[in-house]
Parts: C-alpha cells; structure tokens; sequence
C-alpha cells in the first residue's frame, strides 16, 4: 500500500509521508498558495528556512519545527549556499488537532532545540515507512505519536538544556532494573558524573519526583504487579524490591495504595 502525501484519513492518526530534504548549498522553494490537505511538520537541524507567512518573512534557525495545518498556504524557501537538512512529516486523521493540543505544539514556530533521541525516533519513522513490512501502517503512527510528544516535552523545557540528554531517562531504567540492589542517591547521581545536589535537582526537573521519591514509586507498582499477576507471595515481592521488613513492606504499599498487600493477591 503506497501513501500520498496529500490525503486525509478517517483513523486517529495516519502517517502520510515522511523523509529528510538535504539542499547541498542549493536554493529550494515550495509555494503552495492553498497548502495541503494533512498536518506537515518541518524540523529543521541544520541551516536555515525561509518562511513566509501572511507576507511577512521570518528566518527559521536550526533546531525549529514548523508546523502548517491542513489548507493553510505554505510558502518557505531554503536559501542558496547554505546545506540544510529538514525532517518533514505529514498526517492526518481525526485526533490529529486534540494530539497536537495535548503536546503544546499550538504555535506555528516552535524551538526544540538539536535532539538526538527525535533525530532516532525519526530515523525509525522513516525505516518502516520505507520498507513497509507487515504492519508498517500502525507502527508508523505510533512512532509519529511518539516523536510528536518528545517534541511537546522539548517545547515545554523552552531553552532549559536537558543535560546530558537522555541520561536521566537511562538513570530511570536502571532504576527500574536494580530495585533489590537499594542503591543510595549518590551512586546514581555517580553515573551521571554529577554531584548528589545536582542530580537530585535534575532528576526532580525531569521527572517531577525526587529520586527517592521515584524508586519509592516503582517500589510499590512493581511490588502490586507482582502480588497482584504473578502470583508471588508478600514475602516474596518484598525480597523482588529489596525490602527485608514485611512490617514496613506493608506499610508502605498501605500508605501509597490505600490497600494492604495481601488485597492484591485477591484480585
């Protein structure tokens, strides 16, 4: 099944097309007076666009989206001697206006910033678009879900640097991976090679949570998980999250679920 770049779809999301557009230091112009009929979403990461909007002429740097809804006229052009490279995508479907809200993409120019992490889930995108292996069409759109709310993120941390990009996301995983271990703060925060203050803050900024906070949290939802689907005994999912204490492991689960452990196991 081929897609056209200019169509609309009755599913919540399609993806439409995709690519990367390199100029090689020659101009390019498009001029669609009526635009399209889909969303079309332009990431510039490297030189610069030309944008053209109700006559006034905006340059639009690297590190930009920009973002046209269905009909509105589209005139950008890329200047020549400069070697740009721009991701473009284009979708349609019914939710596309409520997933776009929901994101805080709402501006027609937004910063995002370089990211390595959109640039792989686009690279990932344009993959299965170009193979179209069995099921391309869903997992497209999950991936054109995916990079359209790590760009919403991105456009809410503004010009704050996520530093180092990703690393406390991967600091979460092993979190996530290590809960019997009991690590304290510090050893975290010495994989990132910053100190315990600053990871703390960085880790708070990101994800709304100390670190503390945060293994507490996957603590109690892996322990409730396993009581609750794998048919694990108390003492058992206490010693899979690294709590000896069955008194404080049931005070715990009691305090953030409302529920004793043993309610769990009844489900």
């Amino acid at each position: 099944m081929e897609f056209s770049s200019d169509r609309i779809s009755d599913k919540y999301l399609e993806l439409n097309i995709c690519g990367i557009q390199q100029t090689y230091g020659k101009e390019r112009e498009a001029r669609r007076p009526v635009g399209r009929l889909d969303y079309h979403i332009l990431y510039i990461t490297e030189g610069s666009c030309i944008l053209t909007r109700a006559g006034v002429q905006q340059k639009v740097a690297p590190g930009n989206i920009i973002l046209f809804h269905p009909h509105e006229p589209q005139f950008y052009k890329y200047p020549a001697g400069e070697n740009v490279t721009s991701l473009f995508i284009h979708f349609s479907g019914t939710g596309c206006r409520e997933l776009l809200e929901q994101c805080g993409l709402s501006e027609p120019v937004m910063y995002i910033g370089k990211s390595e992490r959109l640039k792989s889930i686009f690279s990932k995108l344009v993959n299965e678009y170009m193979l179209k292996k069995h099921l391309f069409s869903a997992v497209c759109t999950g991936l054109t879900i995916q990079f359209l709310a790590e760009a919403g993120r991105r456009v809410i941390n503004g010009d704050k640097k996520i530093y180092p990009e990703g690393r406390i996301e991967q600091i979460c995983r092993v979190m996530q991976s290590s809960l019997r271990e009991n690590h304290p703060v510090s050893y975290y925060a010495s994989l990132c090679n910053l100190s315990e203050s600053r990871f703390w803050h960085l880790f708070k900024e990101q994800t709304g949570h100390s670190p503390k906070q945060y293994i507490i949290k996957i603590k109690v939802e892996s322990a409730c998980s396993l009581l609750e689907y794998h048919g694990c005994t108390i003492r058992e999912a206490a010693q899979a999250v690294g709590i000896e204490d069955l008194n404080y492991f049931s005070r715990l689960i009691r305090t953030h679920t409302g529920y004793a452990p043993g309610w769990f196991r009844r489900l």
